[in-house]
C-alpha cells in the first residue's frame, strides 16, 4: 500500500513520544507521526470506535500524513496493538496472515524505533501526575487539580508500563526484528543528536544545511516528582529484607 520509507514509534505512556513526533514532524522529511491507530479505547469503550473500512482509513492517513519525500510515520503503543491488529485482519485478504506479514504487505520498507524510559517509577509518577492535572504535555496550561500522592495508583502504573513494554518485547523476539532503541533520559538530554541519528537509522537525506528544529515541549518533573519517587521508592521496599534499590 506505502511504497515509501515507513516507521513506528513503539512507545509506552510518558516515554516522551509526543516530543520526538513534534521534532520529526516538523523537519519536514519524516512524515507527520500521530497516534494513528488508536481509537478512543476506554473502559467504556473497550473495541473503540468503528471504522467500517479500515483500508480506506489507512489510505487517508497516509495521504495526509506522509511528508514529500515520500516516508511515513506513525507512534503506537502498546496498550492497543492487540486491537490494531484486529482492525488490520478486517482488511479483505488480511484475515488469516500474521500481524507482521500483514505490515510487511502495507508497508514494505517499514522500519521500528523503540521508545523506552530507564527509570520507569518516574514514568509511572509522571503517569499519575498527568490523570490527576489533566496536564499532558507542557502546552497543556490548566490544571484540573492538585495531585495527591497514592502508592497503590502509582504502583498499578507501573505494573501496566512493565506489561506494555512486554508487549513490544515480545513482538520484536517472536519476529526477529531489532529495532532502533531510543532512552528517554538520553533522547531529552541531546535532543538535536538523537533526532540525526533517528533519520541516518531510517536513512533519510538531510540537506547539507539541515537544523533540528527546537523543542516545542518541555519537561514536566520538579522537586514533586523527585520527592514522590523517592517516597515510593521506600515504600515499595518497606517489607524486603534488605533495601536495595
Amino acid at each position: 500500500m506505502h511504497a515509501g520509507k515507513a516507521y513506528f514509534i513503539c512507545f509506552t505512556v510518558r516515554s516522551g513520544s509526543t516530543l520526538l513526533s513534534q521534532l520529526l514532524a516538523d523537519t519536514g522529511l519524516a512524515g507527520r507521526p500521530k497516534e494513528h491507530f488508536y481509537h478512543n479505547i476506554s473502559p467504556d469503550n473497550p473495541r473503540g470506535d468503528a471504522i467500517p473500512d479500515y483500508r480506506a482509513y489507512l489510505e487517508q492517513i497516509l495521504a495526509a500524513d506522509t511528508s514529500a519525500n515520500g516516508v511515513f510515520g506513525s507512534k503506537v503503543g502498546g496498550g492497543y496493538w492487540r486491537d490494531f491488529a484486529r482492525r488490520l485482519r478486517s482488511i479483505e485478504g488480511f484475515d488469516s496472515l500474521p500481524l507482521k506479514a500483514a505490515l510487511d504487505r502495507l508497508f514494505p520498507d517499514l522500519r521500528y524505533l523503540h521508545l523506552t524510559r530507564r527509570s520507569k517509577v518516574r514514568q509511572a509518577v509522571s503517569h499519575w501526575m498527568a490523570i490527576q492535572t489533566g496536564r499532558w504535555s507542557s502546552l497543556d496550561t490548566v490544571e484540573n487539580s492538585t495531585p495527591r500522592y497514592d502508592f497503590a495508583a502509582i504502583d498499578h502504573l507501573l505494573q501496566e508500563i512493565m506489561i506494555r513494554e512486554a508487549v513490544w518485547a515480545e513482538y520484536f523476539a517472536e519476529n526477529s526484528i531489532q529495532p532502533y532503541g531510543i532512552i528517554y533520559e538520553e533522547f531529552v538530554a541531546h535532543p538535536a543528536a538523537t533526532v540525526r541519528a533517528v533519520l541516518d537509522c531510517l536513512d533519510i537525506e538531510r540537506p547539507t544545511d539541515f537544523k533540528v528544529p527546537a523543542p516545542r515541549y518541555q519537561r514536566l518533573s520538579n522537586a514533586l516528582t523527585e520527592a514522590w519517587v523517592q517516597r515510593f521508592r521506600q515504600e515499595k521496599q518497606r517489607d524486603f529484607w534488605t533495601q536495595f534499590w
